[in-house]
């Protein structure tokens, strides 16, 4: 039985459980009899400093978003040896402790952390299974391991080349794209109503006070909203005490296949610029507005999807109803719309978690026909050795 490690960071909901779920299932599907781990390798560490580190996190992005983002920029965004020699001090042995218990055939790095400290014992002489990267934003950290990674998995054509000009061979980088569900690819039914549909979302966390702020009495009666407030109960409050009948709130969702009718039930997507959440949109081609971006990697992500023109941003001093129907009228808006997305999902060359599976299956978890001679050679001559 071939056993593939999937690592990801921390408990909490995350881009980086979302990409390692959908890979497994569909790794499932390619063969039932592989078995798939999932470990958050902070968990595994310490649980108590996963949970100090979870809700720092949490609470320095939405007390002190600047300072979180200066920090970003400074330590995680370059190559940093300090940084890097600090991460290796404390936590290399215990990766090195981890993949001795778990004996994988291959490993999936879904956030840079796990992938810096396997490409530093590889960097050592030590042998471990083959190692993939899977980037689940628009952009690369100075953290993610490099070197001694055997295939790196980008969403976009511009982290390839960075790759490249580092170093890395181009036969070890594929383009995806953004990997979710392959749920979301499935096609989006026509339309029945002549109502405007708009989902707005604040992530799995759900958002306070910014995205409250866009939720009013006020807005047209040809526009019907879904809120997605994720955990946010308050927010969920806030929605349903509007007592509206185009405003309904939703707590949050969990399957893929409800999330899926979701973005086929609306005509455009208001919400932040979380690597996945706009990968489900780029697939499902919903015009997307940006409400609100949080500091770190949506910084960055939010840089290259209106470089890209993937993406609207909103005023937020100007009506919702207004600037959408604006744009939705505007048909140059729409047009260099479309084109982005299409440009996007040209340039892919592995276009679903399937596709990835059966590639990463067929190149690491089957075994060569030398494979099988060497293991008949070795049952031969143990059996002589009997006689």
């Amino acid at each position: 039985m071939k056993r593939v490690l999937f690592l990801p960071l921390f408990q909490m909901e995350s881009g980086h459980h979302r990409t390692a779920d959908a890979l497994i299932e569909a790794f499932h599907k390619q063969d039932p009899d592989i078995q798939c781990t999932k470990v958050d390798f902070l968990s595994y560490t310490n649980q108590t400093l996963e949970k100090v580190i979870s809700q720092l996190y949490l609470n320095w992005i939405t007390k002190w978003p600047s300072a979180y983002s200066w920090m970003y920029t400074s330590f995680f965004q370059k190559d940093k040896s300090f940084m890097h020699s600090l991460y290796e001090t404390l936590f290399v042995e215990k990766m090195e402790q981890l993949l001795e218990e778990e004996q994988p055939d291959l490993i999936l790095c879904t956030h840079s952390f796990s992938s810096l400290l396997i490409d530093k014992l590889r960097s050592y002489g030590i042998e471990t299974a083959p190692v993939v990267n899977v980037y689940t934003d628009f952009f690369m950290n100075g953290v993610w391991g490099k070197e001694h990674v055997d295939m790196h998995i980008v969403p976009t054509s511009d982290m390839k080349q960075t790759l490249i000009e580092g170093g890395v061979d181009s036969d070890s980088i594929k383009i995806s794209g953004i990997l979710t569900n392959d749920t979301f690819k499935k096609r989006k039914p026509t339309k029945k109503d002549t109502k405007l549909h708009v989902l707005v979302g604040g992530g799995s966390l759900g958002l306070g006070d910014s995205l409250q702020s866009l939720v009013t009495k006020k807005g047209s009666s040809k526009i019907d909203y879904t809120i997605l407030c994720g955990h946010n109960k308050e927010l969920l409050d806030h929605v349903q005490a509007l007592n509206s009948p185009n405003i309904k709130g939703m707590s949050y969702i969990a399957e893929a296949e409800q999330m899926n009718h979701l973005y086929n039930w609306a005509d455009v997507l208001i919400t932040k610029p979380g690597g996945i959440t706009m990968g489900e949109a780029i697939k499902k081609m919903l015009p997307v507005f940006v409400h609100s971006v949080l500091p770190g990697q949506e910084e960055k992500n939010m840089k290259y999807l209106e470089e890209e023109g993937l993406v609207h941003r909103l005023n937020p001093n100007t009506p919702i109803d207004r600037q959408v129907i604006a744009v939705l009228k505007d048909e140059s808006a729409q047009f260099l719309m479309k084109k982005s997305r299409h440009q996007f999902v040209k340039s892919i060359d592995v276009s679903s978690c399937g596709e990835l599976a059966g590639l990463l299956t067929e190149t690491y978890l089957q075994e060569h026909p030398d494979e099988h001679i060497r293991f008949i050679d070795d049952v031969f001559s143990k059996l002589y050795q009997t006689l």
